[in-house]
């Protein structure tokens, strides 16, 4: 199957012919596109969706001249004659203003969009859906979206990780416009490093990616869009809070330098001073914090022909958790009370550099690279770690058609370098551990698309890495099909290969929030998975802005190396080795989205997960993943904007526990975990220049007992923060203000 998937990649046969309308649906005031515009032939139900560029393409049904109409929320509906030997138009929209008491009506599109024009497996979060609960960070961003799970990862630091497809985020790739991010030292932290207020949207991509970005990605990529100048508020302010007296505000400011220059200064600031224990079992159920993140990003734009993104980010935070009786001053190196101190430094410049070559063949080339440097100190008890990351990535890619737009290519040469420093003060608690890592890839690709813009679309890539650490040669090949049967659907397979460069203990920070003893058993190699996917997206069209989505996607995993944390041996001892026998994952979605009438949006899904690993010769599933999960979300927007209301309900399943057999009697867990519920509800109100909004999470006030394992004696042997299955928090109400200028 594996070699079959190469010769596609290398060899296809194309041919497909079809009579259809091109075009671009565009802001007739600043000419930029507009996503996910409704585009329909005036008089019928044929209808489609234009892109992420505005970009739509639809088939005619007639030979004759015809109407398009092209709607989108907060812009005037418009007509567009196109004669009979017409074959591209741009239609420009008009924003709408009404008046209404001083009320002004601005239009934001739909929380959660499937776009059915690309060939891979799509989601877009817009920055309205991030808005329906309340979002301080990146970690929070996805809780009315049943493709990604967040939870915490142990019960001191406050850490927490996605999950996809029934994987752990390692297995996916997360950037910012298009660049890697959080990796590596921002494994653990860095989805509480990219605040809420900052992002324009996220990107979901289910399943392998393009090979454009490397060969890291196995079970999909999360690309995230930061707020531009160009298209976004002059001034933004926020300010939020909870009952827990978590303080943070956001201020971002958007200025021309030139009539090519733009930039954007984005600061994020946040802090906890207020120490709860809910649980009562003395240690600290949300860590004290200062947290200050700064953004300067400039975007140049020379008559369309060069543009250029280039910028800084920086970052502080200092994090204590722990006992609540613990301070720093006195009790840090000591057993008196156990003690969690972090402090993390960050920098990172990039720049993104595109020139247009041949406007004809839609030929380009472009520059795109940053550098990171990242320093963690962190002390867990007695546990020193103070690890030093540097990392940069360069890439150079030229894009083009070939002999016609239906058929183009990317080919683009890459290198990425990181160093990664442990500095292990204290080791005697770890066995075996590897030697620091140096670590230098060196690739090449090549990737071909074909679509007939109507039917169709084919993308096949091949790409070539040499990875000096490991001293190995990688040939990934990943292959994308789109097939449209129907209007507005979208049959698509895919599959490919992935490989992860495993880093323990930045990856896996709870396991220095233990006991544990860490046997490194031997040396490690890289993860090597090979990811199959297959899906189909139907949208139904009405009139008066009603529709209906339906999607269903089934994606399967299998491991030919895995690096395996075995905490099934002794639950005072991690375990780390390769994989000997089979691991895999099966996941299964179906989701459908309802407009019934203008305003209202529901969305209602359920997530079936498979996850399996060998663990001493026994095939087991996989610890805290959860098999079940269900989601409901109802978001409705009366008439101008004025209120907003938003409702979500998660189900989450049971999942099965790492073994505590070996502990003493009260501190074992059962085999399992419960099932359980979770409400969230947020009502926002709008005005002229400013909203603010209200909410709760975690409505039931469900929260997870006893979620450290002997916490009346943290410097024992059986001390263990790991096991976490549900919320540490339980019900949190919270309250937010928005101006806009």
């Amino acid at each position: 199957m594996r070699k079959f998937l190469i010769i596609i990649v290398i060899l296809m046969p194309l041919f497909s012919f079809s009579q259809e309308i091109r075009g671009k649906v565009v802001d007739k005031e600043t000419n930029k596109a507009i996503p996910f515009a409704n585009v329909a032939i005036k008089g019928t139900s044929i209808g489609v969706t234009s892109d992420d560029r505005g970009m739509f393409s639809i088939k005619r049904n007639t030979k004759d001249s015809l109407f398009i109409e092209v709607s989108f929320i907060g812009y005037k509906k418009e007509s567009k004659f196109v004669p009979v030997d017409k074959e591209y138009v741009e239609i420009a929209l008009t924003k709408e203003s009404t008046e209404l008491k001083t009320v002004s009506v601005v239009g934001e599109m739909s929380g959660t969009i499937s776009d059915i024009n690309q060939a891979s497996f799509n989601q877009y979060i817009s920055s309205e859906g991030i808005k329906r609960l309340a979002c301080c960070s990146l970690a929070e961003s996805f809780e009315n979206n049943a493709a990604v799970d967040v939870g915490f990862t142990d019960a001191v630091t406050g850490a927490k990780q996605i999950q996809m497809l029934g994987l752990a985020g390692i297995y996916s790739q997360i950037l910012v416009e298009n660049q890697p991010s959080i990796r590596m030292l921002s494994s653990t932290y860095g989805l509480n490093y990219i605040p809420g207020p900052w992002l324009e949207g996220i990107g979901i991509s289910k399943g392998t990616a393009s090979v454009t970005q490397g060969y890291e990605s196995i079970t999909g990529q999360i690309n995230i869009d930061v707020k531009k100048p160009e298209n976004k508020e002059k001034f933004y302010f926020e300010y939020f809070t909870n009952d827990f007296l978590k303080q943070e505000v956001n201020v971002n400011s958007s200025f021309r330098i030139n009539k090519y220059l733009e930039s954007i200064v984005l600061v994020h600031g946040a802090k906890i001073f207020m120490e709860t224990d809910r649980n009562n079992d003395n240690f600290l159920d949300v860590p004290l914090s200062n947290l200050l993140i700064g953004s300067n990003r400039y975007f140049y734009n020379y008559k369309e022909k060069i543009k250029s993104r280039f910028g800084v980010d920086v970052l502080y935070e200092d994090r204590i958790a722990g006992d609540k009786r613990f301070d720093k001053d006195k009790d840090f190196s000591t057993t008196n009370y156990y003690g969690a101190v972090l402090n993390s430094r960050r920098i990172q410049v990039f720049e993104n550099t595109g020139f247009l070559l041949n406007s004809d063949k839609n030929r380009s080339f472009a520059v795109n690279g940053n550098l990171v440097y990242h320093q963690l100190e962190s002390q867990f008890g007695l546990r020193e770690y103070n690890p030093t990351q540097l990392s940069g990535n360069l890439a150079l890619i030229l894009n083009s058609d070939l002999w016609n737009e239906k058929n183009k290519i990317s080919l683009g040469l890459s290198s990425s370098y990181d160093e990664l420093k442990e500095n292990l003060s204290n080791k005697n608690y770890i066995v075996g551990q590897a030697l620091n890592k140096e670590e230098l890839v060196m690739g090449a690709y090549a990737e071909y698309t074909y679509s007939d813009r109507n039917k169709w679309t084919f993308i096949t890539g091949l790409r070539g890495d040499y990875n000096t650490f490991y001293k190995q040669t990688i040939i990934t090949p990943r292959i994308h099909a789109k097939y449209s049967p129907f209007k507005n659907s979208a049959f698509r397979f895919s599959a490919g290969r992935g490989l992860h460069s495993a880093n323990i203990l930045p990856e896996n920070i709870s396991l220095l929030t233990s006991s544990r003893k860490l046997y490194f058993e031997e040396e490690l190699k890289l993860e090597d998975a090979w990811n199959y996917g297959i899906s189909y997206t139907h949208k139904f069209f009405f009139e008066d802005e009603r529709n209906i989505s339906f999607s269903v996607d089934f994606h399967r995993t299998d491991f030919t190396n895995r690096v395996v944390i075995d905490l099934e041996r002794n639950a005072q001892e991690a375990h780390i080795y390769n994989l000997i026998g089979k691991s895999y994952a099966n996941s299964f979605q179906a989701e459908v989205s309802i407009t019934p009438f203008e305003g209202f949006e529901t969305t209602i899904a359920y997530v079936f997960s498979d996850s399996k690993i060998t663990v001493d010769n026994k095939l087991i599933e996989m610890p805290l993943t959860a098999k079940h999960k269900g989601l409901i979300a109802l978001h409705y927007t009366t008439l101008y904007d004025r209120w907003k209301f938003s409702f979500t309900t998660q189900y989450h399943g049971s999942t099965s526990l790492p073994n505590t057999s070996n502990n003493p009697a009260i501190y074992q867990l059962p085999d399992r975990s419960p099932e359980y519920f979770i409400l969230h509800a947020q009502i926002t109100r709008k005005f002229n220049k400013f909203e603010a909004y209200i909410g709760c999470e975690n409505i039931l006030d469900y929260k997870q007992k006893n979620p450290i394992i002997s916490s009346d004696n943290p410097f024992g042997q059986y001390f263990d923060s790991s096991i976490i299955y549900a919320p540490i928090l339980g019900r949190q109400f919270n309250f937010g203000l928005r101006i806009k200028i």
